[in-house]
C-alpha cells in the first residue's frame, strides 16, 4: 500500500509545507500589519509573497547543484569547519523557531480550552507528541499531514464562506492607507514580517535526501507558496473588513476571535471558536514537527560524522536519543519564553535583523562560492 523508502512526493511536500506556512502566519500577521492603516497591508502580503517565490529559485537553484546533501555542497566552497558552522546556525534557528511555536500553540490553547495554569502541562504534551512524530520520520509525517489536509482545508473554507456576509468592503479602503498617517516604513515592516513567514521553504534545503523527483518537488513547493499568500490576503481582507483595522491591531488572534462570531444555521454547534482550534492546532504542530526534526537532524549532522540513511538499530536509537536531547532543550527555552515574554521579544527582534538575513545570504553567497556536482566530478 505504501512505499517505506524514506522519500516523499511532491503532492506530499506542498502539504507539508501549506501546514507549515499557513498556520502562525493567518494567526498573527493580520493584526500586524492593520497597524499600517488600512489595505496597505494586502500590499505587504503580495510582496511578501513574490520575495517569497524568489527566495524558492534561489533555493531550488542551490539544491538542483547536488544529489547528496547540503553541507556536502557547502563544504566544496566554504571548507569543513565553516559548513559545520553555518549547519550549527541552520541548527539554532530551527530550535528556537520550534520553541517559539510550542509556547504559541501551548498559549492557544490555554486560553481557547484550558486554564492559563496549564501551560507546563499543555507545553509537555505538545512536545512529546511533536518527539513522537518527528522520530517516526519524514516520510510517516508526510503522510498524516496528506489524509489530515482536506479535513481541515474544508471547514475553514466553509467558515470563511460564512463571513463574507459580514464583510464591509468601505473598511478596505483607502487602500494606500490615510494620507495624513500613512508611512513606507510599515509597508516594507509588514513585507519583511510576511517573507518572514514564508521561511520555512529554507528546509528545502535539507530535504534533498527525501525528495523522489526535484523538479516536480519546486513547483509543489511553488504552489504551497501562492496558495498560502492567496489564503492570507483573503484572511486579511475578510478580518479587516469586518473588524477595521483600529479594532484589528487589537486582536491578540483575531482569525480564531472572528470562528466565535460565525453563526452556523441551526445553531447546532457552541463554541465554535474552540472547535476551530483544532485547525490551527495541527498547523502549528506541523510548524513544530517540521523544526524539531530539521533541527535535529541538522545539528547532529553539524557537530557528529553522521551523514544519516543507514537506518540500523543504533543509528535509529543515537537519532532517539538526539531528538530527546533537542525536544528538553526546547521545553527550556519555550518555558522561558513563557515567563519572560521580553526575551522572546529579544528572540524575534534578533531572528528579524540577523536570522531573516542569514538564511537568504548563505544560499546567495554559496552560488558563487561552491561547485556543482558535475564539475566536482570533472575534476576528480
Amino acid at each position: 500500500m505504501f512505499s517505506s523508502n524514506d522519500k516523499i512526493s511532491s503532492r506530499q511536500i506542498k502539504r507539508l509545507l501549506i501546514f507549515d506556512l499557513f498556520g502562525a502566519g493567518s494567526l498573527l500577521l493580520p493584526s500586524q500589519l492593520a497597524k499600517s492603516g488600512n489595505g496597505i497591508g494586502i500590499w505587504s502580503i503580495l510582496a511578501g509573497m513574490v520575495f517569497a517565490g524568489v527566495y524558492l529559485w534561489l533555493l531550488h537553484t542551490c539544491s538542483s547543484r547536488t544529489a547528496t546533501d547540503y553541507m556536502d555542497y557547502l563544504k566544496t566552497g566554504w571548507g569543513n569547519f565553516l559548513a559545520r558552522l553555518l549547519y550549527l546556525c541552520y541548527a539554532v534557528i530551527s530550535i528556537f523557531t520550534c520553541a517559539w511555536a510550542a509556547k504559541l500553540l501551548s498559549e492557544l490553547v490555554c486560553d481557547s480550552l484550558l486554564d492559563g495554569r496549564e501551560f507546563v502541562s499543555a507545553l509537555f504534551v505538545i512536545l512529546l507528541l511533536a518527539f513522537y512524530g518527528a522520530s517516526a520520520g519524514m516520510e510517516a509525517r508526510a503522510r498524516v499531514y496528506e489524509l489530515l489536509f482536506w479535513v481541515l482545508i474544508i471547514p475553514l473554507v466553509v467558515m470563511l464562506l460564512l463571513c463574507i456576509r459580514q464583510v464591509q468592503v468601505i473598511q478596505w479602503f483607502p487602500l494606500l492607507g490615510d494620507a495624513d498617517t500613512i508611512s513606507w516604513s510599515w509597508f516594507f515592516s509588514g513585507t519583511w514580517q510576511c517573507f518572514a513567514s514564508f521561511l520555512p521553504l529554507t528546509f528545502l534545503l535539507f530535504l534533498i535526501p527525501h525528495v523522489q523527483d526535484k523538479r516536480s518537488s519546486a513547483r509543489a513547493a511553488a504552489c504551497a507558496v501562492v496558495y498560502t499568500g492567496l489564503a492570507l490576503a483573503v484572511i486579511y481582507l475578510i478580518l479587516l473588513g469586518i473588524f477595521g483595522s483600529s479594532a484589528l491591531e487589537k486582536e491578540q488572534y483575531p482569525i480564531i476571535t472572528l470562528m466565535g462570531m460565525v453563526k452556523i444555521p441551526g445553531d447546532f454547534l457552541k463554541r465554535l471558536d474552540a472547535v476551530m482550534v483544532g485547525g490551527w492546532f495541527f498547523t502549528l504542530y506541523a510548524l513544530i514537527g517540521t523544526t524539531l526534526y530539521y533541527g535535529m537532524i541538522i545539528a547532529r549532522r553539524a557537530l557528529t560524522k553522521w551523514k544519516g540513511g543507514t537506518y540500523s538499530k543504533a543509528d535509529r536509537q543515537g537519532k532517539n536519543i538526539w531528538f530527546a536531547v533537542i525536544t528538553a532543550l526546547i521545553y527550556g527555552i519555550a518555558w522561558i519564553f513563557h515567563l519572560q515574554p521580553q526575551i522572546q521579544l529579544l528572540a524575534v527582534k534578533v531572528f528579524y535583523l540577523a536570522g531573516v538575513p542569514f538564511v537568504v545570504l548563505v544560499p546567495v553567497i554559496s552560488l558563487l562560492l561552491c561547485k556543482k556536482e558535475k564539475e566536482l566530478y570533472d575534476a576528480e
